[in-house]
């Protein structure tokens, strides 16, 4: 049994899902999934197409087609197993098997194909073990995502301390530029204009004496006019009195 691709697409040929085995292109799978409705014959009883040296062997699922496209000398008989296989892991993922669920659900399924098939041919496995492995598959990823997740939210708490740590800096800035500002309005505010003289007040000391030396020379006056004056002095001779 050789196939060559499997592909999941709606009735108009629109490929949702599609994996390569042997030696088709991405384009040529398209084109290939494409043509496929057209060779549908509206009374055939069977669910395989045999054109040019390809065989199409597919199943429906409401408006959606299941498909593997093998070479004619398939063992049709296991290309008809894996297609069941197939359609029972479909169903069992998508709940309601639409576009918008594969496509919401493509990686699940191509996995599920890999394990289906390996390199164009069947794997020996069953539906059951299909579905566990996919649920190892899918646990293994839940928890991948939550390692994931964790370190998301530490590099996240990380440059929220490093925001704020920045925004406190920034503030202890602005209050020593502020507390400068305020230190220097008020040491420009006791300072006295350039144009004005300097008054030097007279020291203490320099008072002190001056109204000492004034004292002493009150108290110098006071003895010249109260001392006695010395040496004789002449009395004036009274005049004679007349009678006559």
């Amino acid at each position: 049994m050789v196939i060559i691709s499997a592909a999941i697409c709606d009735k108009n040929g629109i490929l949702f899902i599609g994996r390569q085995f042997q030696g088709i292109t991405t384009n040529e799978l398209k084109e290939q999934v494409r043509n496929f409705p057209k060779l549908i014959s509206p009374t055939q009883q069977h669910t395989f197409i045999d054109h040019e040296n390809l065989r199409y062997i597919y199943t429906p699922i409401d408006n959606i087609y299941i498909v593997l496209i093998t070479s004619k000398n398939s063992n049709i008989i296991e290309d008809l197993e894996v297609l069941r296989i197939l359609k029972n892991v479909l169903s069992d993922i998508c709940q309601q098997v639409n576009e918008e669920s594969i496509k919401k659900n493509s990686f699940e399924i191509l996995l599920a194909i890999d394990d289906i098939i390996s390199a164009g041919l069947r794997e020996s496995t069953t539906t059951s073990q299909v579905q566990t492995a996919l649920e190892m598959e899918s646990s293994e990823e839940k928890i991948h995502l939550m390692l994931t997740k964790a370190r998301e939210n530490e590099a996240k708490e990380q440059a929220k301390k490093h925001q704020m740590e920045m925004e406190r800096k920034r503030q202890e800035e602005l209050a020593q530029k502020k507390n400068q500002k305020q230190s220097k309005a008020i040491d420009n505010a006791f300072k006295l204009p350039q144009n004005e003289e300097k008054v030097n007040p007279i020291p203490k000391t320099e008072v002190i004496n001056e109204n000492l030396s004034t004292q002493s020379q009150v108290l110098q006056k006071s003895n010249v006019k109260s001392a006695p004056k010395k040496g004789m002095q002449l009395t004036k001779k009274k005049e004679a009195t007349s009678f006559e």
